[in-house]
């Protein structure tokens, strides 16, 4: 993430506005008891260690993308308030479906996520050693879009979501 969040708070409120206004049935979930969403150290710890692998392997590292961001923060908020931790969502949406709400024009979609891992480093070494996770790091995607909550309310605590994509009329972030 090239940005930081000043105020988390402020970023929900403004999350969840969004999130109504695209009207991706989360309406009836309750955050109040998720922690801020942290997107600043670590989801950016996150995407540097993914794209030092990608860079070792010889591929271009990925850069964000608002978009991809906000179907990251979607699913994360759910698996944070749920603590259910699967590709689908809570409303039975998929990473497609989330990544095609927040409005990205993509051509292809891959998404890793991980429950309980405390550390970016743990988060990567785990994908590491997953083939399907493993896969989307070095996928022949161009964009990513990297979240993580920490919910102390929750048996997992730590949530961490990455979405990959490719889409030929989509920009990075400046």
């Amino acid at each position: 993430m090239v940005a930081t969040i000043k105020s988390p708070f402020a970023f929900l409120f403004g999350f969840v506005a969004v999130v109504n206004a695209a009207n991706l049935r989360l309406e009836s979930l309750d955050f109040s008891n998720v922690a801020a969403l942290k997107v600043d150290n670590n989801a950016v710890a996150l995407l540097t260690l993914v794209n030092a692998e990608r860079v070792a392997k010889g591929l271009p590292a990925l850069c964000t993308n608002k978009k991809l961001q906000e179907a990251a923060e979607r699913h994360i908020l759910d698996q944070a308030k749920t603590d259910y931790v699967s590709e689908t969502g809570t409303d039975n949406s998929t990473p497609e479906a989330r990544v095609t709400a927040a409005r990205y024009k993509w051509e292809s979609v891959d998404e890793n996520f991980d429950a309980g891992s405390a550390t970016p480093e743990a988060v990567v070494s785990s994908w590491l050693k997953s083939d399907g996770c493993h896969d989307a790091i070095l996928g022949d995607y161009t964009m990513v879009g990297s979240a993580y909550v920490y919910n102390a309310d929750t048996f997992y605590k730590h949530y961490w979501v990455q979405v990959y994509a490719t889409g030929s009329s989509e920009k990075c972030d400046a």
